[in-house]
């Protein structure tokens, strides 16, 4: 079984990489063509998806073990939980925004210093808690939990499906 915080770390790691592009730009503002813009809409918007599915992840899974299992968690949970719903916030808004709007870039550039921080208090603060903190069999189980919820969900049968249809999948 993968170690959970290698897990994590790895999603760390892939968010900082999409956040490096896009801080190289082009930007609307720099002169980006509609090419330009239409793949900076496209890197942010999987962005999003996967920052979200991430923070989702944590808020369901890392936060509650820290609250558990790390002597004084709750502190280090409810300050980790703040900044995780802090950065779905953001993620909302820059989800409703235009690339080529000015408050795209703004609100991308808080997006990242948020993440940013954020990853160097999970990477710095709570992880190294956490991590001595579970069992081995602590340990499989948060894997496992993060694991599951990284899959893609399975779609859902069509309404108008046969019985025989549904039960293929």
């Amino acid at each position: 079984m993968e170690d959970p915080f290698d897990v994590l770390a790895e999603d760390h790691e892939e968010i900082r990489q999409v956040l490096t592009e896009l801080a190289k730009g082009p930007t609307a503002a720099t002169g980006a063509t509609e090419d330009q813009l239409m793949l900076r809409k496209m890197m942010t918007d999987e962005l999003i998806v996967e920052a979200a599915k991430h923070e989702d992840i944590e808020l369901a899974w890392v936060w509650p073990a820290v609250r558990t299992h790390v002597a004084s968690g709750g502190q280090l949970a409810d300050r980790g939980i703040c900044a995780e719903l802090e950065i779905k916030l953001l993620l909302a808004g820059l989800s409703g925004l235009d690339v080529g709007e000015p408050r795209f870039e703004t609100l991308l550039a808080e997006f990242t210093a948020a993440a940013r921080a954020h990853f160097e208090f999970e990477e710095r603060h709570a992880w190294p808690r956490l991590r001595p903190a579970l069992t081995p069999k602590a340990a499989a189980e948060l894997s496992r939990k993060i694991l599951l919820s990284k899959q893609p969900a399975l779609p859902l049968p069509h309404p108008r499906a046969s019985a025989s249809e549904g039960r293929a999948l």
